[in-house]
C-alpha cells in the first residue's frame, strides 16, 4: 500500500504545473507597458488562475496591488478574462463570466506613461471566497461553522517585474 501510495504521489507531482497549485498568482516575465499608437496609457501583466479547475470571477472579492510601494488605486485597475473587462471594484458582481484554469488572466494599471524602464517590485494580495460546496439555504444555512465558505481566503504574492 505504501508504495501505490508513494507511486501516486509522483504521478501526480509530475503531472501538476506549478500554476494548478493555486500558490503564485502573479506571472514572472509577462509586465510590459500598453501603447495605443504613440502614447504609453499603462502596464498590464498576467496573473494565473487561483484554481486547478477554473472560477467565477465573482468569487474574487478584492484585489491590492502595490508597484515599488506605492498602492495602486482600485479605480486605475481592470481585470480582463475571456477578452471581457472588469473593473476590480466590481468582480464581486459579475457571476456570469467563467475564469477556466488554462484561460489568461491580464490585470491592466491605467497609469499615463506606464512604468519607466528597470526594475519593479509588485505585490498582489487577492481575496478570494470559497467556489464550491453550498448549493442551498440562505448563505449560511448547514454553514455556521464552515468557516472556509464564510472567510475569503487571503492569497498573496510578489515578483520583480524589468520593463
Amino acid at each position: 500500500m505504501k508504495a501505490d501510495l508513494e507511486e501516486r504521489m509522483k504521478t501526480a507531482k509530475e503531472s501538476c504545473r506549478e500554476s494548478m497549485l493555486m500558490t503564485k498568482p502573479l506571472k514572472p516575465g509577462t509586465c510590459r507597458n500598453r501603447t495605443i499608437g504613440d502614447c504609453c496609457t499603462g502596464y498590464e501583466f498576467q496573473i494565473d488562475n487561483l484554481s486547478y479547475r477554473g472560477i467565477w470571477i465573482s468569487t474574487i472579492e478584492d484585489i491590492t496591488l502595490t508597484v515599488d510601494g506605492a498602492e495602486v488605486p482600485k479605480s486605475h485597475m481592470m481585470f480582463f478574462c475571456n477578452g471581457i473587462g472588469y473593473s476590480v471594484a466590481d468582480m464581486v458582481t459579475h457571476t456570469e463570466n467563467f475564469w477556466g484554469c488554462m484561460d489568461p488572466g491580464i490585470l491592466r494599471v491605467y497609469r499615463v506613461g506606464g512604468l519607466p524602464a528597470g526594475d519593479h517590485e509588485f505585490r498582489i494580495r487577492i481575496l478570494k471566497r470559497a467556489d464550491f460546496g453550498h448549493s442551498y439555504g440562505e448563505g449560511t444555512q448547514g454553514y455556521e461553522k464552515a468557516s472556509e465558505f464564510l472567510t475569503p481566503m487571503v492569497i498573496e504574492d510578489s515578483c520583480v517585474y524589468t520593463i
